[in-house]
């Protein structure tokens, strides 16, 4: 699919994008839910790969380079919580896949402000949920003894490591078995020896629950990117994070 655009559309997913941007602007200083920040993640990672669509589609400056436009603070008065930053994400997520879709179309006139909306709102959005995330964790030095903590069966995590994970269609990743949704035999082997390199044995529910979360962000990869998967170990547990960058970069 590559038509046109409408100004119509361009103005309803500016003002979405804007509505959802002022909310978590608004709570910029207010703290993540416990289960939150997986949640946060995957919605700063959607809203990066729209940026970078957008960015794509109007041969305009990137995100960073655009002026941010945050609005007043609220004062706390609760936390941001996990399902309404998934579903901040699945929109972004649809609304990248959307714009994707339409990769060679010309803009209508007029749509200048919209777009101006859409870049800013984005980087606003971006810049909100990397301060509720907070600064993120310094590697450890070389010299420094290694990480330790409940980390099962590993002493160190690799956290340069990176598996890479491409689902087009001569090479699948995900399958539909009686309905079901889940990974091909080969994406299970690619995340299991991933794992085994970094010394970690993930078996039973672990093991399930971990292809579960694959499958879902494999689902979520926008057109024309790949998934990356990475490990920290910073927390005291290892924990796999996820995000996404564009094919062949």
């Amino acid at each position: 699919m590559s038509g046109q655009i409408t100004v119509e559309e361009l103005e309803k997913a500016s003002r979405n994008v804007q509505r959802l941007s002022e909310f978590i602007g608004e709570r910029r200083d207010w703290m993540l839910a416990s289960d939150a920040e997986e949640a946060a993640t995957s919605f700063a990672n959607a809203s990066r790969s729209l940026a970078t669509v957008i960015s794509d589609l109007t041969d305009s400056e990137e995100s960073g380079q655009i002026e941010i436009r945050q609005p007043a603070k609220l004062e706390p008065s609760s936390r941001v919580a996990a399902p309404r930053l998934n579903k901040f994400a699945d929109f972004i997520l649809q609304l990248c896949g959307w714009f994707s879709a339409h990769d060679g179309a010309t803009l209508p006139e007029g749509s200048d402000q919209s777009v101006e909306i859409l870049q800013t709102s984005l980087a606003g959005a971006i810049e909100a949920i990397e301060q509720l995330l907070g600064p993120a964790p310094a590697a450890v030095a070389e010299s420094e003894p290694p990480i330790s903590g409940d980390l099962g069966p590993v002493a160190e995590v690799d956290m340069s490591a990176r598996l890479i994970l491409d689902n087009v269609p001569s090479r699948p990743l995900v399958q539909i078995i009686r309905g079901v949704t889940e990974l091909t035999p080969e994406a299970m082997n690619m995340v299991d020896e991933f794992f085994a390199k970094q010394g970690i044995k993930l078996e039973g529910a672990e093991r399930r629950r971990l292809q579960d979360k694959a499958q879902k962000w494999i689902k979520g990869t926008p057109h024309g990117q790949v998934l990356v998967v990475r490990l920290s170990g910073l927390s005291g547990k290892v924990e796999a994070y996820s995000s996404y960058k564009p094919r062949g970069s």
